[in-house]
């Protein structure tokens, strides 16, 4: 649904009345979806304005490359061969030629996007009928929620719902959508528990109920914190949202907070309780949070003990000890998360200019200024994951993260060497997810 919608604006925002077709050709030589065949019935002069949107002039040397071909029909290229080897077929692929006058094909925009993230929508609304407003965790998109399926849903998959169907309504004037998502976020909101202001990690969807008392900025809750603070950037006049994210937050940096970690602890009970010291690769999206609220040192502080984790094993496991100083056990994978380089960003856009100089300092490879520290780190460590995950056809879960393996890669001395011969030296083990 998100990516339909930011499609959508995209294609609003480029797509003036029309667009000309080498903008939308791709590799193959094919034309991208939402080409129609533009009929052009009247000859044309080179040098005039053709009724696409795009000047003759303007389209590269319109007419001399085609006019010395033979004849280029107006069929549908999926139709026809561009091998400009073809002595039969118009050397460029992009123009046509009617009664000897080359123009530029089109591409024109209808809309179907934002039509098909409102089917996708209408298919969702149906999670959303429940005794709380809070939704089911899973529904069928051909037939709805299954007649036996389960009420628990997790504070994720609940609660990161806002920013999606709030546009969806805001784009088709149905408020329906994003109403059904706000009042799943306050009916969360109003479950937290009262005294440290922390949520639970699954819920019952019909009963309101905490199912899971384990409150975390991890798995299965991590989301919900970040739509908090991003639905009320991008809509402020839903300014609930603020108050709701103040309180959350305070509750997370108060009862959940552990030096420059952040710990799973009980709802109820906080850090009086049973604590669980573990580093989930999901909670580096945090530090990048705090950005957006201002927090910069208290995210400089965990995003620097993050990288200790990716320093020590070359990647970031799905979950590390850090009171052992250990990978947990079934916790060694690296689904290529992005959620460590997302908050160096955040954070290298913050403190750039924080080192007595307005440049900042150079980063390892390019030297380009304003630039900082944190983009010189997550160089490092995008590389390494270029050089441990890359496979022939692209890139894959790394199965076995540990200081022996990915963490005795060498990035100084190996930056040169054949990614596959480096996996094999230092025994990295990859997931195949094909069937």
């Amino acid at each position: 649904l998100g990516g339909l919608l930011s499609a959508h604006q995209l294609a609003l925002a480029f797509t003036v009345d029309v667009v000309a077709k080498n903008d939308v050709w791709d590799h193959d030589g094919e034309i991208l979806v939402g080409y129609e065949a533009v009929n052009v019935t009247t000859s044309l002069s080179i040098d005039e304005e053709i009724d696409l949107g795009v000047s003759a002039a303007s389209s590269g040397e319109l007419g001399e490359e085609c006019l010395s071909e033979m004849d280029c029909s107006l069929e549908s290229p999926s139709h026809r061969s561009h091998d400009q080897s073809n002595p039969g077929e118009c050397a460029n692929p992009n123009k046509v030629k009617i009664n000897d006058t080359a123009v530029a094909l089109a591409w024109e925009y209808d809309g179907i996007l934002l039509v098909l993230a409102k089917d996708i929508g209408d298919r969702l609304k149906p999670a959303f009928e429940t005794r709380t407003g809070i939704p089911f965790g899973t529904v069928n998109l051909l037939h709805g929620v299954p007649e036996n399926e389960t009420p628990v849903a997790s504070l994720a998959g609940a609660g990161t719902l806002t920013l999606e169907f709030e546009l969806l309504s805001r784009l088709t004037g149905d408020a329906t959508y994003g109403n059904a998502a706000k009042l799943a976020t306050r009916g969360l909101w109003i479950r937290r528990s009262n005294e440290l202001n922390l949520y639970g990690k699954h819920i019952d969807s019909q009963n309101g109920k905490w199912r899971e008392s384990l409150s975390g900025v991890g798995s299965n809750s991590d989301s919900f914190y970040e739509y908090m603070l991003k639905h009320y950037i991008l809509f402020p006049e839903d300014d609930d949202f603020w108050v709701m994210f103040l309180t959350t937050y305070s509750g997370v940096y108060e009862n959940s907070r552990l030096g420059e970690w952040y710990v799973d602890v009980d709802i109820n009970s906080g850090m009086s309780g049973y604590v669980r010291q573990v580093f989930e690769s999901l909670q580096a999206f945090y530090p990048g949070l705090q950005i957006l609220l201002g927090e910069v040192t208290p995210s400089s502080k965990s995003l620097n003990s993050f990288f200790l984790v990716r320093e020590f094993l070359g990647l970031l496991p799905e979950r590390f000890n850090y009171a052992l100083w250990k990978v947990e056990s079934e916790g060694a994978r690296h689904p290529l998360r992005p959620e460590l380089l997302e908050s160096c960003y955040f954070l290298h856009l913050a403190s750039v200019g924080l080192h007595g100089s307005q440049l900042g300092p150079l980063t390892n490879s390019t030297g380009r200024p304003y630039t900082s520290s944190w983009l010189w780190a997550a160089d490092f460590a995008l590389h390494t994951v270029n050089k441990l995950s890359r496979t022939p056809c692209g890139f894959a879960t790394v199965l076995d993260v540990s200081s022996t393996t990915t963490g005795s890669f060498d990035i100084t001395g190996q930056l040169q060497d054949d990614p596959i011969n480096e996996q094999r030296r230092l025994g990295i083990r990859h997931q195949d997810e094909m069937p």
